[in-house]
């Protein structure tokens, strides 16, 4: 085989790839909590809801105060929770009980009219950062959207804060964050649905609720980078090193030929580099969302790294066959 037909191969080689397996995401969620009322586990009247809303006062010592109300269309039902203050309790405990991955806490739920009205708090869901930036991020941990359906959901910044960034989905006005259908520009889901809060009379307001961001998803990307870095990095650098010494090796170019080694040892450094500063720059903000599937690191090591690794060795060796 001529030394431009094996020059070809290993091009033809490498840009073939190995198809890194890809994971199935969950379905997309509703930001509200309230279940179907079919009556199934407790004893009462079926009924849908309307008119929902969820109201959230966000607070810089890093909890949350959530209202969530829904009329409900049969009005059996709001009458039998009304009368049994024990079964609207059951039923709301067991649909509140936990919010975006959180427990909550001092759950309380009311009549109003035909509207029932739950309250709680939720903690875990907002974040401080350096310079008095505020991050809520209920929606950050999930796989999907979530999105708002029927309901018009309103964030309030604490107080002597203002809204610094939102997703383009929601809409802001001064301290306050409205969201739903018709809000915002693009699709009305969010992922991860980060929103950023700074003092009033902040100097950089911007930076400063990015920081909170950096300080609660920064060390999680960074890990990330380096454990993709770890996984894909040695056999795609060898990869690249033996393509770069085979190419030295065989286009007999003094200058390039006397620099194989160097070659080699820059593109195996090259790939760490340049696979780790993408890996951080495209996982950015890394907010631990785990996929519906959860391929194995050893899988795609075997079908993915190795591969690559070995047909790195091998025009390693043909680099210093043809040298």
């Amino acid at each position: 085989m001529s030394r431009r037909a094996l020059l070809a191969l290993a091009l033809l080689l490498v840009a073939a790839g190995v198809a890194a397996p890809v994971a199935a995401r969950p379905p997309p969620e509703d930001v509200d909590g309230f279940p179907a009322f079919t009556g199934d586990r407790y004893d009462y009247p079926e009924s849908g809801v309307t008119n929902v809303s969820v109201t959230v006062a966000v607070a810089a010592n890093g909890t949350s105060a959530w209202t969530e109300r829904a009329t409900l269309a049969n009005r059996k039902t709001a009458d039998a929770f009304r009368e049994n203050a024990t079964l609207r309790r059951l039923v709301t405990d067991r649909a509140f009980d936990h919010r975006f991955g959180h427990a909550t806490t001092n759950v309380h739920a009311r009549l109003d009219g035909d509207t029932l009205v739950v309250t709680y708090r939720l903690d875990g869901v907002v974040h401080t950062g350096p310079g008095g930036g505020v991050l809520f991020a209920p929606f950050a941990g999930y796989g999907n959207d979530y999105r708002p359906d029927s309901a018009d959901v309103t964030i309030h910044a604490p107080v002597d804060y203002r809204v610094t960034d939102a997703p383009t989905a929601m809409t802001v006005r001064g301290d306050t964050v409205r969201w739903n259908d018709a809000t915002g520009t693009g699709a009305a889901g969010v992922s991860p649905g980060l929103v950023t809060f700074a003092p009033d009379d902040a100097a950089l307001p911007g930076l400063r609720g990015e920081l909170a961001v950096a300080a609660t998803y920064g060390p999680t990307t960074l890990r990330t980078a380096a454990g993709g870095t770890l996984l894909y990095g040695p056999g795609f650098g060898l990869l690249l090193a033996g393509l770069l010494g085979l190419s030295a090796a065989l286009l007999r170019t003094p200058s390039i030929a006397s620099s194989r080694e160097s070659l080699e040892r820059a593109g195996f450094v090259g790939v760490l580099v340049a696979l780790f500063a993408w890996l951080l720059v495209e996982n950015y903000p890394d907010t631990g969302v785990v996929p519906g599937v959860v391929i194995p690191w050893w899988f795609v090591a075997l079908i993915v790294t190795l591969p690559a690794g070995v047909v790195g060795v091998a025009l390693l060796a043909l680099a210093r066959r043809y040298d």
